[in-house]
């Protein structure tokens, strides 16, 4: 398949759409958000969806005006109307500076399929924070070329996967390991150590290494869905009342709610298997396993 026909294929592709009635706090208002095709949750389908949800219901915009009239939407229409939005202003002025407008059409296609993201376990520098006045700060992810542009749509994306400040593994991945893909590559260096503290031992710095490399691992075993405690409490104290945001966890991008009235965080509920369900319309984000989730309506 050539690069042109799989881009011709794409474009045609659909979205369905499901029409909701939720609560934002101020009052009950009509919202098309997308539902997951064939390609399951992607970092475009949360996009989407947050950038529908995070417009003031008295606004009239191209996203939601192409969404709104439909029942399902192609890929070509969805990307040429999320790139009007971004252009006109309301976001902010961050993709009329860019250098190349067209990487940034080019990087929304690509969003269809996934995005790398590397997520940070330390807390994210300044420039990249979502919300720099506060003390304590959801998880950020690693200034790629991606995050950049991604970051162009004025969304928080954030992520739960973090340990207390005061923690052994805090200082371990803040000295040899910021972010997952470091945390991946130590661990190579676990079986050398190892090999050389059974023969002649290891030095001072060595030694700090090896139980830094174990600190780590102990850290992402413990907390395999990408999630903690603490991270969760985080992101509760981190987002404003009524503010969307885009959530990375389990390798996929859901989009996330802190609901006014509760303060509870809540994920928007985009599988198909609930399309035709319009009193499904948000799982409720209490704790790292799910147990004590809830499903809710759009007015909780």
């Amino acid at each position: 398949e050539t690069p042109e026909s799989r881009a011709k294929r794409q474009r045609t592709e659909h979205y369905q759409i499901k029409h909701i009635r939720w609560f934002d706090g101020r009052g009950i208002r009509n919202s098309p958000i997308l539902t997951q095709n064939l390609n399951g949750p992607c970092p475009l389908l949360a996009l989407v969806n947050a950038l529908v949800l995070s417009t003031p219901g008295t606004a009239d915009t191209a996203l939601i005006e192409t969404l709104r009239s439909r029942e399902q939407v192609s890929l070509g229409l969805l990307l040429d109307a999320v790139f009007d939005e971004l252009m006109s202003g309301r976001r902010g002025g961050a993709a009329q500076e860019l250098p190349d407008v067209s990487e940034l059409y080019s990087f929304l296609v690509t969003l269809h399929t996934g995005m790398n993201v590397n997520p940070s376990f330390v807390k994210p520098p300044t420039s990249s924070a979502i919300h720099p006045a506060l003390r304590i700060q959801p998880g950020g992810f690693d200034d790629t070329r991606e995050m950049r542009l991604y970051r162009t749509f004025n969304i928080p994306l954030i992520h739960g996967w973090l340990p207390p400040s005061e923690s052994r593994a805090y200082a371990a991945f803040d000295r040899i390991a910021k972010t997952h893909d470091d945390s991946q590559l130590v661990q190579f260096q676990e079986e050398e150590l190892d090999a050389k503290l059974q023969s002649v031992g290891l030095n001072q710095e060595e030694q700090r290494m090896f139980e830094d490399v174990h600190a780590i691992k102990e850290f992402l075993s413990r907390w395999p869905t990408q999630l903690t405690d603490f991270g969760l409490q985080t992101m509760i104290n981190s987002l404003k009342s009524g503010e969307i945001a885009i959530l990375f966890r389990n390798d996929h991008f859901s989009t996330l709610y802190k609901e006014p009235r509760s303060g509870k965080l809540l994920t928007l509920v985009t599988d198909a298997g609930y399309s035709s369900h319009d009193e499904i319309i948000w799982e409720s984000l209490v704790d790292i396993n799910g147990q004590n989730s809830e499903l809710f309506s759009g007015d909780f």
